[in-house]
C-alpha cells in the first residue's frame, strides 16, 4: 500500500501484557476510531483498564485460540510463513475449525507479506503482537500500542486466571518458546525510538 493510500486515523493495538493494569486508560482507548486486539483478548471486568471496543481481532489461528461469541466485524489471521506454504489452501479448513468463522469472515495475510514481516525483524516467526504491529503500519499512518510487554518481566497475560497464571510462570503451561522475545522487543522499541509507533501513554501526553 503507498503512503497516500494509509489511513490517516491512528489505529491503537492492546496487547496482553500485564502492564495494562497499572493505567485506567479503558475510556481513552475506546476513544479510537479503530482498536485491534491480539488472539485471547478479554475485556469483560477489565474495561477500565482496557475499555471495551474491537473493531480488528488479530489472532494466529493457533491450537490455544479460543473461539470467540463476540466476533468483531474484522478479523486478521497471521500465520508464519513456513506453515503457510506447507499447508497451502488447506490452512482455510484450519483456520475456519479454530476460529469457528467461515472463510468470507476473515482476512488471511500471504506469506509472501508475512515473509516481508520476518525480514523487517531479523528473525523467524514473530508473534501475533508484533506482526501486527507490523501489519498495522502498512495500513494506517500512526500506530500507537499499549500492553506490549514481550513476556520479558512476566509470562502472564493481564486476564490470566491465577491458576494459570501459576502455572505459565512455572513453566507447566509453555508460552513464547517459539518466539525471540528479546529480538522483537528490541525492534519494537526502535521502531518507537524512531517515530514510526507511539505507545499509548506517549500519545495522551
Amino acid at each position: 500500500m503507498k503512503t497516500s493510500d494509509l489511513i490517516r486515523n491512528p489505529i491503537l493495538l492492546v496487547a496482553n501484557g500485564r502492564s495494562v493494569l497499572e493505567c485506567e486508560f479503558g475510556a481513552q482507548i475506546d476513544s479510537f476510531e479503530t482498536v485491534g486486539r491480539i488472539n485471547n483478548y478479554e475485556t469483560t471486568g477489565f474495561e477500565r483498564f482496557v475499555g471495551s471496543r474491537t473493531d480488528i481481532w488479530f489472532n494466529g489461528a493457533n491450537q490455544n485460540l479460543r473461539q470467540r461469541e463476540d466476533v468483531p466485524a474484522r478479523v486478521v489471521v497471521l500465520i508464519p510463513e513456513d506453515i503457510l506454504k506447507r499447508k497451502g489452501e488447506q490452512i482455510h479448513e484450519r483456520i475456519r475449525r479454530r476460529l469457528g468463522v467461515e472463510r468470507d469472515h476473515y482476512e488471511l495475510v500471504p506469506w509472501s507479506e508475512v515473509r516481508e514481516y520476518e525480514r523487517m525483524l531479523g528473525a523467524r516467526r514473530p508473534t501475533t503482537g508484533t506482526s501486527a504491529i507490523l501489519w498495522a503500519m502498512g495500513h494506517f499512518e500512526k500506530v500507537v500500542i499499549h500492553g506490549f510487554d514481550f513476556f520479558i518481566d512476566t509470562l502472564a497475560h493481564y486476564h490470566d486466571r491465577r491458576a494459570t497464571r501459576w502455572l505459565v510462570e512455572k513453566g507447566i503451561v509453555k508460552k513464547a518458546g517459539k518466539h525471540d522475545m528479546r529480538q522483537e522487543k528490541a525492534f519494537v522499541e526502535r521502531l518507537i525510538s524512531d517515530g514510526r509507533v507511539l505507545r499509548l501513554r506517549d500519545y495522551l501526553l
